[in-house]
């Protein structure tokens, strides 16, 4: 990439792009669904943005406890939310 700062209209798009992204996860999830490459496109125009805002890329997640984990895990088997 270069130093020039990037166009104004193109963050935007970035912005909405993502925005519809997370909009898609949250249905996803709401159906009991999970999808990897939709993660990654999210974090993907996430990090652009971060960038070009000049901070540093997100940190990722910490690790999740197992305990956690398997709570999480039979809350959704609870909720029928299983895939």
């Amino acid at each position: 990439m270069t130093n020039e700062p990037v166009p104004g209209a193109v963050v935007a798009a970035v912005r909405v792009a993502r925005t519809c992204l997370m909009d898609a996860q949250f249905r996803l999830d709401d159906h009991g669904y999970h999808c990897r490459l939709l993660d990654g496109l999210q974090d993907g125009a996430a990090t652009l943005l971060a960038e070009w805002a000049g901070r540093d890329r997100p940190n990722l997640a910490p690790i999740v406890p197992d305990f956690i984990a398997e709570a999480a895990r039979e809350y959704r088997r609870s909720q029928k939310r299983t895939y």
